[in-house]
C-alpha cells in the first residue's frame, strides 16, 4: 500500500502515533495542528483527517462529534513501507548504493559500519 502523506497528515500521525493508546479528539487534533504556527480552520484540518482515512492510515470510532481517531497502521509499519519505497525507487532496491550515497560515496564511519554489522546481525537471528 502506498500511503504517500503529505508533510501535515505526517506531522498530524506523528501526533496520533503518540497518542495512540487512548486515541484522540479531533479537537486535540486541531489544538495539536494550531500550536505547530499556522492557524488551521477546523474544516481544513477535518479536509487533512479525511485523506488520512481515505488512506487507510486512520480510522475513527464514535459517532459524528464524538468520534476518537486512532492508527490504522503503526508508526514502524508506515515508516518501513516509506523506506523501502525510497530504496526501491532511487536505489533500484540496493541498500549498499543507498548506504554508498548516505556516505557521500566516501565510505562509512567507523561508528556507523559498527551499526550496521549490528543490524544485520539482529536480523540474522530473526531468520
Amino acid at each position: 500500500m502506498d500511503y504517500n502523506l503529505k508533510p501535515k497528515e505526517y506531522e498530524i500521525m506523528k501526533f496520533i502515533w503518540e497518542n495512540a493508546s487512548e486515541g484522540v479528539a479531533f479537537g486535540e487534533i486541531h489544538s495539536y495542528v494550531n500550536s505547530l504556527g499556522k492557524n488551521e480552520s477546523r474544516q481544513r484540518v477535518n479536509c487533512f483527517i479525511q485523506s488520512l482515512m481515505s488512506k487507510g492510515v486512520l480510522s475513527a470510532t464514535g459517532e459524528d462529534r464524538h468520534k476518537i481517531y486512532v492508527p490504522a497502521v503503526s508508526r514502524k509499519e508506515y515508516e518501513q513501507l516509506v523506506a523501502n519505497k525510497l530504496l526501491k525507487q532511487l536505489y533500484g532496491g540496493s541498500l549498499s548504493l543507498f548506504v554508498s550515497a548516505l556516505s557521500g560515496g566516501e565510505g562509512l564511519s567507523d561508528e556507523d559500519a559498527r551499526e550496521l554489522r549490528k543490524l544485520l546481525r539482529e536480523r540474522n537471528k530473526k531468520k
